[in-house]
């Protein structure tokens, strides 16, 4: 007998592959839970079991999609961003990973369980990234006492968002422009 735990992880894999490829070839707001259960080659009802809605699932495709490794906490803070940004970046470049992200903005818009799945699912679950690097640094001294970790971390996450809104280029010189905005008034 198959081992269910094995059966469900695939059947998970699969959903996920399926959701990235449509993403990939169609966009996402082309994407529909019924043809990424077609896909996948599961029900509907399978997916929900999981997700309770397209952007929960999408949530959890970007997550896995731009998991992001911490950069050496031996490194400045401004270096360790420009690790963090390069990771970033180099993910949406090779995944769909942007155009998921623009198209759960958007649907947050108008959409309220879209918009909690965004806050708390995403932005929620994303912050350590840029948040412990800086505080972590701001706690060692090397960045001022007065250093606004979470203003920083917001500054950083709106700028790529709007690129990503607006179709630019996410590249190492945005990434360094980023960088000189976030640690203007602090030494490198």
């Amino acid at each position: 007998m198959a081992d269910p735990s094995r059966r469900s992880s695939s059947k998970h894999a699969a959903i996920v592959a399926a959701a990235v490829s449509l993403v990939a070839t169609s966009g996402y707001r082309a994407v529909t839970i019924e043809a990424v259960a077609a896909a996948a080659g599961v029900g509907k009802q399978t997916i929900y079991r999981w997700w309770p809605s397209k952007p929960a699932l999408f949530i959890d495709v970007y997550d896995q999609l731009v998991a992001v490794e911490a950069p050496d906490h031996a490194l400045s803070a401004p270096r360790q961003v420009r690790a963090i940004l390069r990771q970033v970046f180099g993910l949406y470049a090779a995944t769909p990973a942007s155009a998921i992200l623009a198209g759960l903005i958007a649907d947050a818009q108008h959409d309220d369980a879209a918009r909690h799945a965004l806050i708390h699912g995403l932005i929620g679950g994303r912050g350590p990234v840029l948040l412990q690097p800086l505080a972590a640094a701001r706690d060692q001294g090397r960045l001022p006492a007065d250093f606004d970790v979470d203003w920083a971390a917001e500054m950083v996450v709106a700028l790529i968002w709007k690129r990503v809104l607006s179709g630019g280029v996410l590249d190492d010189a945005f990434a360094e422009r980023i960088i000189a905005s976030v640690f203007a008034k602090v030494a490198p």
